[in-house]
């Protein structure tokens, strides 16, 4: 099945391993927890170690739940909603993924967004693009003379690469 991708958001990890949440991803993830406030749920793809944040937790068996957190500073509405930060619950191995200066992104498809629960997933830059086809590889390299608005464009039009939560 191919889909094409229709979010896609790229963000810098800061220290402390805060990322950015941007208001497009905190809407569609996003949940008001009545004790977490504002707030996402954390999931890893069991066999890749793909992070896919949600509202909820998924309950599909390739799909390990990791907790839900709080958004931080967080704002509906609002142009910047906060930061989100990689927790503590995540096995070491997927957080190496995500140290201060690493470059994320924030992914989905329309069939991801449109469910009961939508999920956005989170990869690393490297994660992102092992799992390019070879001859994409190089034209979405972080090349200085790109910007993210050229590859999100590049990204959007390539049909889906992931399996899906």
């Amino acid at each position: 099945m191919q889909h094409d991708w229709t979010m896609f958001y790229q963000e810098e990890v800061k220290s402390d391993r805060k990322i950015p949440l941007p208001p497009e991803v905190h809407t569609v993830v996003g949940d008001d927890h009545e004790v977490h406030g504002h707030s996402v749920y954390w999931n890893y793809e069991r066999n890749a170690d793909y992070i896919v944040l949600s509202q909820y937790a998924l309950r599909e068996p390739n799909y390990g739940d990791v907790t839900r957190t709080k958004v931080y500073g967080a704002d509906h509405g609002e142009e910047a909603t906060g930061y989100i930060r990689i927790p503590e619950g995540l096995d070491e191995l997927v957080r190496s993924n995500y140290l201060e200066g690493t470059r994320v992104n924030y992914m989905a498809y329309e069939e991801m967004l449109a469910g009961d629960n939508p999920t956005v997933f989170l990869l690393s830059n490297a994660q992102f693009q092992r799992l390019l086809p070879s001859g994409v590889r190089a034209s979405v390299d972080d090349r200085e003379d790109a910007d993210d608005r050229d590859l999100e464009e590049s990204l959007l039009n390539l049909p889906a690469f992931l399996p899906s939560p």
